[in-house]
């Protein structure tokens, strides 16, 4: 799959201000398409979901005919939990330790926007230019790369699953020894 050929999908569940919705504006800019929840099980594709537990890899690139983002409120998604529903044919997976640069979480780990999110996913399985292309709409978007640079390098690098969880918890056990504050410099 050619990475210019990757559709990209936002399902809005309006839980927060539509101003500060990240995944509001991929598609009011034509760079995601809105979708209904229930268009989730008719398709084929990655869903991102921080409570999977397959980590996304490259190796997930050939999954990757679409990827969606379910876009909604950490803070409502902290206090509900996970949504008990079912999402077909989607390949469910979380992203890996990273940090956001978005000024309401601002490095935050795993806190990512839906912007942050989709780019993230199109880095780490090798669509780093497309990546890039989201997140220059938004001012704190070069931010992202600067703070995470280093860990999406390593993560491109890893060959499946497996290696990007170890990885991810050789990263996370390095910034926990720095201490807090330091997260994706280096």
């Amino acid at each position: 799959m050619e990475c210019d050929e990757i559709k990209l999908f936002v399902v809005r569940l309006s839980e927060d201000s539509p101003s500060a919705s990240t995944g509001v504006k991929l598609y009011k800019l034509g760079l995601a398409r809105r979708i209904g929840l229930s268009l989730l099980t008719k398709m084929r594709g990655i869903l991102l979901d921080p409570y999977a537990q397959t980590p996304l890899s490259i190796r997930d690139r050939e999954l990757a005919n679409s990827i969606v983002v379910i876009d909604r409120s950490w803070k409502v998604l902290e206090k509900e939990g996970r949504m008990n529903i079912r999402f077909g044919y989607m390949s469910r997976r979380r992203l890996p330790f990273l940090v956001a640069s978005n000024p309401i979480n601002y490095a935050k780990a795993f806190k990512l926007s839906s912007a942050e999110a989709l780019a993230a996913a199109l880095a780490i399985i090798g669509c780093f230019e497309r990546a890039e292309e989201i997140l220059s709409k938004f001012k704190w978007g070069k931010n992202f790369f600067a703070l995470n640079g280093r860990f999406l390098q390593i993560y491109m690098q890893a060959k499946n699953a497996e290696e990007i969880e170890k990885a991810e918890d050789a990263l996370m056990k390095e910034v926990l020894e720095r201490g807090e504050g330091d997260e994706g410099e280096g």
